[in-house]
């Protein structure tokens, strides 16, 4: 129920609590005594009947008076607790309105915003557009220049594969050939020194018959030049024995130089061994780069290597055999922009090249003898600098073979 509506409810017991009291304030009861005389008892017991009611009546009205009143004092304080509330209510309600129109002014700054957002992704959209085109575009011609490089590329390896077939046939041949060539020279040595001693010992012969031609004219001389004879063949008998003994000494000298000739085929023949077990190659670049700064330094044309050890792809040489190694480099600086490179064995640089930036084309040159074991790897690493110059005859090499 409402604040109107109790006050309503208390304004009419009130007015009841008024037409009742009627019954029994003094005018009333004075008036009911005077009536009182005219009548019977019975009429009497009614009275006081109606009386005793009435006076229960009002009784219960007045309880329900103070209970009306303690009602009001208590709505009294709710409307004024109510009252504060709607006053904070009313507080709260202009906050909420300012935020209300502060977030109308917000969503006009937030739809502008998002208006502009918009524009700008379909212009964003429309340039990615674009870019696309442009992207697929470059993208085809790229396609198109990459399959032109690449077909060039295959080309090119055709030939280098038919280069590297002649040269490994070459290198066949060379092979199969040095046995025949080695056994020719030695066998024309052996000729050689075989007529050497036919043609000595013929010299020999022949001065063995001259001698005893000699000697028999001498015993049939003239007696009278007998002394002179004896003592002549004294003499050529010394000479005899000289010129015997210095055939001799040649002989021994010819079986000499035939033992050592024997002892030079054995080291041919062991070198003919051991030139399966050599280990040397170079290499280098033909085209000159003005931007290379960093990793492994490649020399993709190979001048020789013997035992493969190199790998032109990569750069980098791996011991076939265990032994010492002798490594040279060359690195021609590009223009004025300076260059160092490193000699590396399996990580760890060992030596180091500078070409200086004070003048042109600098060359940085180094050498190293190094033990490795087997399938160890050595190659050129960048240090600093920028670029290398070369020319189609190579000036930028990478050198080694084994001790």
């Amino acid at each position: 129920m409402n604040i109107a509506g109790y006050l309503t409810l208390i304004v009419v017991v009130i007015d009841k609590t008024a037409a009742v009291s009627l019954l029994t304030d003094d005018n009333v009861q004075n008036s009911t005594n005077q009536n009182l005389v005219g009548v019977n008892g019975q009429n009497v017991d009614v009275f006081r009947q109606l009386l005793n009611q009435e006076t229960i009546i009002r009784m219960t009205l007045v309880k329900n008076v103070h209970a009306l009143m303690k009602d009001m004092l208590t709505l009294k304080e709710n409307l004024a607790v109510a009252e504060q509330k709607i006053s904070v209510l009313k507080t709260e309600v202009q906050e909420l309105k300012l935020e209300n129109h502060v977030l109308k002014n917000e969503s006009k700054v937030h739809s502008r915003r998002l208006s502009e957002m918009e524009r700008n992704v379909t212009q964003v959209s429309e340039k990615h557009e674009v870019f696309q085109r442009n992207i697929d575009i470059e993208r085809k011609a790229f396609e198109l220049n990459v399959s032109d490089i690449l077909a060039d590329i295959k080309i090119e390896v055709r030939y280098l594969s038919i280069t590297l077939l002649d040269l490994n046939a070459h290198t066949r041949q060379i092979e199969s050939d040095i046995p025949d060539i080695m056994d020719q020279k030695i066998l024309a040595m052996f000729e050689s020194v075989n007529s050497s001693l036919e043609n000595f010992n013929a010299t020999i012969a022949a001065t063995d018959n001259k001698f005893s031609v000699q000697l028999s004219d001498l015993e049939n001389s003239h007696s009278g030049v007998l002394s002179t004879v004896t003592g002549y063949m004294n003499k050529t008998v010394d000479s005899l024995k000289v010129e015997l003994k210095d055939a001799q000494i040649e002989q021994l000298k010819l079986s000499s130089t035939v033992t050592s000739l024997e002892m030079f085929r054995m080291n041919l023949t062991n070198t003919k061994c051991d030139l399966q077990k050599k280990v040397a190659f170079t290499a280098g670049v033909t085209s000159t780069s003005s931007t290379w700064n960093s990793g492994t330094l490649v020399f993709p044309v190979v001048i020789n290597n013997i035992g493969g050890g190199y790998n032109p792809s990569t750069g980098v040489f791996t011991a076939p055999t265990e032994g010492h190694y002798v490594f040279f480099v060359t690195v021609v600086e590009y223009s004025t922009q300076y260059s160092r490179v490193d000699i590396v064995l399996n990580g760890s640089s060992k030596v180091r090249t500078i070409g200086d930036n004070n003048a042109a084309y600098q060359t940085g040159v180094n050498m190293v003898v190094l033990r490795l074991q087997q399938g160890d790897t050595v190659w050129i690493g960048h240090n600093s600098g920028k670029g290398y110059f070369t020319d189609s005859i190579p000036i930028t090499t990478f050198s080694g073979f084994l001790l």
